[in-house]
């Protein structure tokens, strides 16, 4: 009785173990699996992570987003992610970093404006936010700027320099700076050439292309798709991220039976993550497939619809899209972006998008006037709801969007 009853005491053991060793897996996005899994190997010496290597129809090793991670001293975002990591941040704004960080072109400035990578990513406003001013803090300073005027404007705040004149030669006078018509320049504000002169060395001590001097590596990427989206004519295929599923094995066959115990549940825990997370992705993203291929307003999809269709439990589908991104095209977002709790909010946030494109940017919209054509096209919502919207899809006010 004794026996039986310490077998089962056990076995009991060792499922709630492998239970919760699951559990954590499916949370995981593919990068902190990376890291898990190698903390392992650290760990426990007998255990060896392995990355597969996909050869494509070229002959050549498949996209990897890991590519030169610390293998050149001189990247910008190795650089970069290395200053986002002594940061004490909370979880969503450092992937939100990582995220402007992985969107930087060759000069450091983002490579698509504020809104359309906001509307993207699929991260709340306020916390989208906060991740942009941080990475307007970083150095070189200057990175995460939108335009040549950004980035300098970054800069002069970074050294503490406010003036008014010195951002009013900035926003207006780069091409008489460039012609040397400095007379202009003192005319237009009723200072002497001294001073013209004196701001226009602050400005040429500015760095116009940040990432100058670092290596900028277009293939490097810091968040990895779990998920990989082709278009076929009017359809998609959804696969998984073969290439940077990572493998374990045991090093040497002579090793405890708690090593392999243990290897086994890593496997194991591995192999439920990703057949988990396509079923999800899969029912999620084919259900959403109109939006993918022809840029439809996102449906209503919530949790528990797809936990009732897939058989599974809200908590193991909240888990499955947790921190999970996704590759489309050229782009990556997250999956959670594709659970829509009200369908009405995504029609009204894309007619208000399309509004504020097509706007005068000399005299922009003000909120009262988009809720009037809002109310032409029988929308009806209030003037708060059309700034709340607003500043969700990551929108600037009237006043800062005039030009």
């Amino acid at each position: 009785m004794d026996f039986k009853l310490g077998l089962n005491q056990n076995l009991k053991l060792s499922l709630t173990l492998e239970m919760k060793l699951s559990i954590d897996i499916l949370k995981m996005n593919l990068k902190e699996l990376k890291d898990y899994l190698e903390n392992e190997s650290i760990e426990n010496p007998n255990i060896e992570v392995i990355y597969p290597k996909l050869i494509d129809s070229k002959n050549t090793v498949s996209e990897n987003y890991l590519e030169n991670i610390g293998q050149v001293s001189e990247s910008l975002v190795s650089y970069l992610i290395e200053q986002v990591s002594y940061l004490k941040i909370k979880k969503e704004v450092k992937l939100v970093l990582e995220y402007l960080i992985n969107n930087l072109d060759e000069r450091g400035y983002l490579e698509y404006d504020i809104l359309t990578l906001k509307s993207s990513s699929g991260f709340k406003s306020i916390i989208f936010k906060e991740a942009l001013n941080i990475l307007h803090t970083l150095e070189p300073f200057g990175v995460g700027a939108t335009d040549l005027i950004d980035c300098l404007k970054i800069q002069l705040k970074n050294k503490g320099i406010f003036n008014s004149i010195l951002i009013d030669i900035l926003e207006k006078n780069l091409n008489e700076i460039a012609d040397k018509n400095f007379e202009k320049i003192a005319l237009e504000r009723v200072i002497s050439l001294e001073e013209v002169k004196r701001y226009i060395e602050i400005i040429k001590s500015l760095n116009p292309k940040p990432a100058r001097g670092f290596y900028v590596n277009k293939n490097t990427k810091y968040i990895i798709p779990d998920l990989i989206i082709k278009r076929d004519k009017n359809n998609i295929i959804i696969d998984l991220n073969e290439g940077e599923i990572p493998k374990i094995r045991l090093k040497t066959e002579v090793v405890s039976f708690k090593d392999k115990n243990k290897v086994l549940m890593l496997e194991r825990a591995i192999g439920k993550r990703q057949q988990t997370l396509l079923k999800v992705g899969k029912y999620i993203l084919n259900y959403q497939k109109d939006f993918i291929l022809m840029n439809k307003t996102l449906k209503t999809l919530k949790i528990k619809d797809v936990a009732f269709e897939l058989g599974l439990h809200e908590s193991t589908v909240s888990r499955a899209i947790k921190d999970k991104f996704i590759k489309i095209d050229n782009r990556i977002e997250t999956l959670k972006k594709y659970i829509v709790l009200d369908n009405k909010s995504e029609k009204i946030k894309k007619e208000i998008l399309e509004i504020i494109e097509n706007e005068d940017r000399k005299n922009p919209l003000s909120d009262n006037k988009i809720l009037e054509m809002l109310l032409k096209k029988n929308f009806l919502i209030k003037r708060r709801t059309v700034a709340k919207y607003r500043e969700e899809l990551g929108i600037a006010s009237i006043r800062k969007r005039k030009k």
